[in-house]
């Protein structure tokens, strides 16, 4: 229920431009269906885009940024899922050194990697438009999209730091994760029945603990996306300004 609510601009966003790109679709249905062979050479297909109006074009553009965007959500939502997940043993994990230490410390490192793609896609969608905007001559349009990139940024901050880090550093350095490290290489030297208890009493409690906290930051961060893409829509859609306001 919280997610319906906090993701409802959001979902309307999304209702607006699939309704844009399935007319696209019906009225340009022969050579969209041309477009997905791989045979086409990029003049053709660029042939095919040329048959569209202004309108047209603005809104297929806007259609492949929010597609990589909403990719990045359904990554971000995913990744608890793989951590939440029993780990299990497998020939393939042990040749290639796969304990379930390094897999959850894989899964959070990848959420903070795909956490930086969202934001680098936003930012790429919000300079975008605002570029769009004022080669129209919507001079204040233009400006409040900058700002919104600009709100949307600063709230990712933090993020964006963490993933900095986590470039130049060694590794990334959660505590919870180093601390699991070092009990795992000690329960491997030692064959130690006590500290391997006490290794797998902390996997399963740093597992608990990541995967909430990848949760709860998921919910916060589709806030912050609900409320950007609610702002946009009597922007990119017009007709919807009066519904909106």
């Amino acid at each position: 229920m919280h997610y319906v609510l906090v993701m409802n601009e959001y979902e309307k966003f999304t209702e607006l431009i699939l309704e844009k790109v399935e007319t696209l679709f019906k009225k340009y249905e022969t050579d969209f269906r041309k477009g997905l062979e791989s045979t086409l050479s990029p003049v053709e297909r660029e042939a095919i885009r040329s048959q569209f109006n202004k309108e047209e074009e603005f809104y297929t553009e806007v259609f492949l940024h929010f597609v990589e965007i909403h990719t990045s959500l359904e990554n971000l939502d995913y990744i608890p899922v793989f951590i939440k997940k029993p780990f299990r043993k497998s020939k393939a994990y042990e040749e290639a050194g796969i304990t379930r230490n390094r897999y959850l410390r894989y899964h959070v490192e990848h959420y903070i990697q795909e956490e930086y793609i969202l934001l680098e896609r936003v930012k790429t969608f919000l300079g975008w438009f605002s570029h769009q905007l004022k080669n129209e001559g919507r001079l204040k349009d233009s400006q409040f999209v900058l700002q919104l990139r600009d709100v949307f940024e600063k709230g990712m901050n933090n993020i964006r730091l963490l993933r900095r880090g986590h470039v130049h550093k060694a590794r990334f350095d959660e505590e919870r994760l180093s601390r699991l490290t070092r009990f795992e290489l000690a329960s491997i030297a030692s064959q130690d029945e006590e500290v391997e208890l006490v290794t797998t009493f902390l996997y399963g409690r740093a597992k608990k603990e990541l995967s909430e906290w990848i949760i709860n930051n998921n919910k916060n961060l589709r806030g912050v996306i609900n409320a950007i893409f609610g702002a946009l829509i009597p922007i990119v859609f017009p007709s919807q300004a009066q519904v909106v306001e």
